[in-house]
């Protein structure tokens, strides 16, 4: 069954704006609010939050606060965090966080999580990156145990260590929320297969052959320790009249996205990349969803025939726009135009 989420996207405002006042803040975190309001309206199945910190574009750093709030406004989408970095909690105190916002939501609660790649969250958090592997697998060791386990429990590992772990209540999902796991390289991927319930894929420029290698890793660890291969995809688009209007309004936005990772070192140069320059819109457009109806579910059939493609999370909104009021309109015509004849093709 294919399923279909939205991502209010945490960026407020341009990269290294300036900190932003107690009244812009707030009008933004309501705006998070109505973007996941009108996903649900629209028929979307899901709404997903991002984690980022210590970034004064970043202007709703807490997921797990926005997660609560998403659920009090919203009664049947999924709640997820594409993804959380359980490494920047502390583990037992992220469990009963996430196990509230599960009750909260009767069951609505999907935790994406990942180890973690920005040395700026680390540093805001006063965590070594170079243990974010070790820590990430203990902190879902712990998370697990304090989920299932009745009682006081002990846990004794390299990172973290309890004598009393009792977390009351459990999550109303048994035997916990479902874990997805974002992951990129070959030995994070396999380490999705081996504890995920689902590989949550972001792949920014990856060519289709690097992807079907990965996934081939995903598939034989998650098969060998005897998990249904499962797998869900961020896309960045926009839906409009022509693919023409799609790429002014937000393909050129996208561009400059890719633009600022690759400065920053957080995009490794590629075959088709080698410098700023090579950002274009028609070199990046295959890397988004964008177009008409017919465009969208063109490429989205790809995905899903060529990879397995179960759950679909789409960004609207990049830190340079589209608008609140064109982004709202964008979700509600994805919900009349693209959702439905999308469903009916599963």
């Amino acid at each position: 069954m294919l399923s279909i989420g939205y991502m209010p996207d945490t960026h407020g405002g341009p990269y290294e704006q300036p900190e932003p006042d107690a009244e812009r803040s707030a009008q933004f975190a309501e705006q998070l609010l109505q973007e996941a309001e009108q996903a649900e309206r629209s028929g979307f199945d899901g709404v997903f939050v991002p984690e980022r910190h210590a970034r004064p574009e970043c202007m709703f750093p807490a997921p797990l606060t926005l997660m609560a709030a998403i659920a009090a406004r919203t009664h049947r989408v999924k709640i997820g965090s594409y993804v959380m970095m359980p490494p920047l909690y502390n583990p037992v105190h992220l469990a009963e966080e996430a196990a509230m916002i599960d009750l909260l939501s009767r069951g609505r609660l999907v935790l994406g999580v990942g180890v973690g790649y920005h040395p700026r969250y680390f540093d805001h958090f006063g965590v070594p990156i170079k243990q974010r592997e070790g820590r990430f697998e203990e902190c879902l060791d712990i998370m697990r145990t304090a989920w299932r386990t009745p009682g006081p429990t002990a846990y004794h590992g390299k990172y973290y260590n309890y004598e009393a772990i009792h977390l009351t209540p459990k999550p109303f999902q048994k035997p916990h929320p479902p874990l997805w796991i974002g992951a990129f390289g070959p030995k994070s991927i396999a380490r999705a297969g081996r504890l995920g319930d689902v590989w949550a894929m972001a792949p920014f420029l990856d060519r289709p052959d690097a992807l079907k290698a990965q996934l081939d890793i995903y598939r034989e660890a998650a098969i060998k320790a005897g998990k249904t291969p499962r797998i869900a995809l961020l896309r960045d688009g926009w839906l409009a009249g022509s693919m023409e209007e799609a790429e002014r309004t937000f393909g050129r936005l996208w561009v400059e996205e890719c633009k600022f990772y690759f400065r920053w070192g957080m995009l490794a140069p590629t075959v088709d990349f080698r410098a700023e320059s090579d950002f274009t819109v028609e070199k990046v457009r295959r890397h988004m969803v964008l177009g008409t109806a017919d465009d969208w579910l063109e490429q989205l059939d790809y995905w899903q025939r060529e990879f397995g493609v179960e759950w679909f999370i789409f960004r609207c909104r990049l830190p340079l726009g589209p608008g609140p009021e064109q982004t709202r309109a964008c979700i509600q015509r994805l919900g009349e135009e693209v959702l439905p004849r999308l469903k009916r093709k599963t």
